[in-house]
C-alpha cells in the first residue's frame, strides 16, 4: 500500500488510468494549441518523457503533473 502512495495517477487523452512514479519522469512537454503537431492529437496536453525511454501522452497539463510531482 505504501508503494501505492509515492505513485501519481494521471489520464490519457482515451481516458485510461495511468500510475507513474515521478522519480522516472526525465521531462515535461507542453502541447502547443497554435500549432499542428503530428506526433499527437489535440488532446495531449503534456507529454512526459520516463528514465526508461518510454513517453506518456496525459490529457493533463503540464503544470498539473509538476504540482503532482511536488506532493510526492
Amino acid at each position: 500500500m505504501t508503494a501505492l502512495a509515492l505513485l501519481i495517477l494521471l489520464h490519457t487523452v482515451d481516458g485510461h488510468e495511468v500510475l507513474i512514479n515521478p522519480k522516472m519522469i526525465t521531462t515535461l512537454h507542453a502541447g502547443k494549441k497554435d500549432q499542428d503537431n503530428k506526433f499527437y492529437t489535440d488532446a495531449v496536453q503534456c507529454v512526459i518523457s520516463l528514465a526508461d525511454g518510454k513517453f506518456v501522452s496525459t490529457a493533463e497539463d503540464c503544470d498539473t503533473v509538476r504540482k503532482m510531482m511536488e506532493k510526492r
